[in-house]
C-alpha cells in the first residue's frame, strides 16, 4: 500500500511539476489568443447572417508555441497559427458575385447569392493555411503585451488583412 501511495504522489508531483513549466509569456499569449479569437468572434456573431458564418469559421483556427526564448522583461515567441485560408475563400466568394455586379441584381440578390456562398462553406471541410509568426513581448507593469498584434491578427485571418492592403 505504501509503495502504490508513493507511484501516485509521484505521479501527481510529475503533472504539477509539468502543468506548471510554462514561461509566463507563453501563457500569457495563449490567454490572450483564445480572447481575441472569443472578442472577434463576439462582434461578428452581432452582426449580419454571413458575419456569425465567418465567425464559426474562424473560432476554428488554433495555434502552436514551438518555442520560447523569455529574457528579463522581453519576450520572443515562435508561433505557427493555422486558420483558414480567407484569401482563398474571399477571392472565390468575389468571383461567384462578380456577374451579380456586372448585371446590377440589387441588395437583395448580393445578400441572397452572399448567404448561400457562406451556408455552402461551413458545410465543407475547409482548407487551412499556417503562418509561422515571431510574436515580441514586453511586461509592463507585471503584464505580458503582445508587442506585434498585427502580426497576429494577421495570421488569424489566413493573410486576408494583407491581400486587402494589397488591393488597395
Amino acid at each position: 500500500m505504501k509503495k502504490m501511495f508513493r507511484y501516485v504522489l509521484l505521479v501527481f508531483v510529475f503533472l504539477m511539476l509539468v502543468a506548471c513549466g510554462k514561461p509566463d509569456s507563453q501563457k500569457a499569449f495563449e490567454k490572450n489568443f483564445k480572447q481575441t479569437i472569443t472578442d472577434v468572434s463576439k462582434k461578428m456573431k452581432d452582426g449580419n447572417e454571413v458575419s456569425k458564418m465567418l465567425a464559426g469559421i474562424l473560432e476554428k483556427g488554433s495555434y502552436k508555441v514551438n518555442k520560447v526564448n523569455e529574457e528579463k522583461n522581453m519576450a520572443e515567441l515562435d508561433v505557427t497559427i493555422k486558420s483558414a485560408d480567407f484569401v482563398k475563400y474571399m477571392t472565390e466568394y468575389l468571383v461567384a458575385l462578380k456577374p451579380l455586379f456586372d448585371s446590377n441584381m440589387g441588395e437583395e440578390a448580393f445578400q441572397k447569392k452572399s448567404l448561400e456562398y457562406f451556408e455552402n462553406l461551413t458545410k465543407k471541410e475547409l482548407d487551412y493555411t499556417e503562418t509561422d509568426v515571431t510574436v515580441h513581448m514586453e511586461k509592463v507593469d507585471g503584464e505580458w503585451k503582445v508587442i506585434n498584434t498585427e502580426d497576429v491578427l494577421t495570421a488569424i485571418f489566413g493573410g486576408l488583412t494583407d491581400a486587402v492592403a494589397d488591393f488597395n
